[in-house]
């Protein structure tokens, strides 16, 4: 019964911040709030793999996933309250933009740990709505064009999501299985029609794709980073992209035990060379900093498909690489955040001589540059590492030079607009209307940047065996 009375609670302190017009008592709801989602994480950490709330179940892949969004959920309330406190609001509006916040963060917790595949798809289906209506709280006409094409598009993904699961659902009854829960679908998997399962994994990949933001539908994703707000971007580009990759799991899980699991890692593997190829390729015209972070994003995710594809060590990496990523770009996204306070825009042309501005925040830039490409001491050094070993032992070797050539184009791309940031003279729109940065800003990113070192270097058992537990449905 915990997630039902986690729900419980989220909805009535989302009602409660709408009603309530004293800033202290938004306070005490937003750590009420903080509160219930720690303890919730904590309490599936503990009670690993038991039923929750009939259709949930605290397993280590979902685990894992809250425990990052919890980090991450302290965070962006963080940076939320300082990007609000730059922005001309109202307590109404402030109720709204975080209400719109918990209801997003409670879906995507339904997400993770979700039993049901009609349970998942409701908690992902959930999710459109509340970044849709957090895009939208500049409320600009360039905020409506983005929220409106993030809500259109997305349904239209996860509507073809959705057709997938009625064929798996169709075909899983004529085998006596009624239920959608994931344990009984599994059992099954050797005995459905190999061509449906073809169609269902294909749907569900184009589906969800919208949210994980790889090809084809990643640019709803991209356009949705201009507008919203950079706390908001954070989630996009991390947390939800997360839940993406977590509906594709699902049901990909499902597939490799029936003969479709060559026709599957094929279909991954090219998604995956297809999301690098068309990040690398926008990369080099990009003049935007959230949407060149949008862009490497598609690149990860890219990457991370592509793992998964490469049976129990590429799935490792995959999640390693998922986590890590999430801490990192996060981290990138609140500091570009602080750049615009200073600049009033994202665009790279009115940006330059950081390093002089703001200090602190062009150490985080420098540290999130050599983190995001994945050069030691990041993390993703190791994730990526293990994905080319695994490229390497498949003998996927065109493949594996081929992506290394993207990368360096990437890291090429990166490297010229971060520099320009740092070190250019040519800033246009610094000024005295320059916002006063607190010198305690920074300390978020550089907590999550060494959280990837350590965990890349040196990480509990605890961390490497919720992964390790989240693969063995990977024969």
């Amino acid at each position: 019964m915990m997630l039902l009375l986690y729900f419980i609670l989220v909805l009535i302190l989302s009602v409660l911040l709408l009603l309530v017009r004293g800033k202290a008592l938004n306070t005490v709801i937003k750590i009420l709030f903080l509160a219930g989602q720690t303890a919730l994480s904590a309490y599936a950490f503990l009670h690993p793999g038991e039923q929750d709330s009939l259709y949930f179940k605290f397993d280590t892949i979902g685990t894992l996933l809250s425990l990052v969004l919890t980090v991450l959920s302290f965070a962006t309330f963080y940076h939320s309250e300082l990007y609000i406190a730059r922005h001309p609001s109202t307590l109404r509006k402030d109720g709204f933009y975080y209400a719109s916040l918990f209801l997003l963060i409670a879906a995507m917790t339904g997400a993770y740990f979700a039993d049901h595949l009609a349970v998942m798809w409701i908690s992902i289906e959930a999710t459109t709505v509340f970044v849709a209506i957090l895009i939208y709280h500049e409320k600009n006409k360039t905020a409506l064009e983005a929220s409106w094409k993030y809500l259109f598009v997305s349904s239209i993904g996860v509507a073809l999501a959705f057709m997938g699961i009625l064929f798996l659902s169709a075909i899983a009854s004529e085998k006596g299985v009624s239920n959608l829960g994931f344990g009984p679908l599994l059992s099954i998997a050797p005995l459905m029609d190999p061509l449906w399962l073809k169609i269902i994994f294909l749907l569900v990949l184009t589906g969800f794709s919208a949210k994980m933001g790889v090809a084809p539908l990643h640019t709803v994703t991209v356009d949705a980073h201009t507008a919203a707000p950079s706390p908001v971007s954070a989630f996009i580009s991390t947390a939800l992209m997360n839940v993406g990759f977590l509906g594709i799991f699902r049901v990909y899980t499902i597939l490799v035990h029936s003969e479709c699991r060559p026709w599957a890692n094929a279909l991954l593997m090219l998604t995956g060379l297809i999301s690098i190829t068309l990040s690398a390729i926008q990369l080099l015209r990009i003049r935007h900093f959230k949407r060149m972070f949008a862009f490497s994003s598609l690149e990860h995710m890219g990457i991370v498909i592509l793992a998964l594809s490469l049976g129990r060590v590429g799935a490792y990496a995959a999640i390693l690489h998922l986590v890590f990523h999430s801490f990192v770009k996060a981290g990138l996204f609140y500091q570009i955040g602080q750049a615009h306070s200073i600049f009033h825009s994202y665009w790279i042309k009115d940006a330059g001589n950081y390093m002089k501005i703001n200090p602190a925040g062009s150490l985080v830039m420098i540290l999130g540059f050599i983190s995001i490409t994945a050069m030691p001491p990041s993390g993703l050094f190791i994730s990526e590492f293990l994905v080319f070993k695994a490229l390497f032992s498949a003998h996927h070797v065109v493949a594996a030079v081929y992506v290394l050539l993207l990368l360096c184009i990437i890291l090429y791309v990166f490297a010229t607009h971060l520099f320009k940031l740092l070190y250019s003279d040519e800033t246009r729109n610094t000024g005295p209307g320059q916002i006063k940065l607190n010198g305690f800003e920074t300390v978020s990113q550089f907590i999550l940047f060494a959280l990837v070192i350590y965990l890349g270097f040196f990480p509990p058992e605890f961390f490497t065996g919720l992964i390790r537990s989240a693969i063995t449905l990977i024969p």
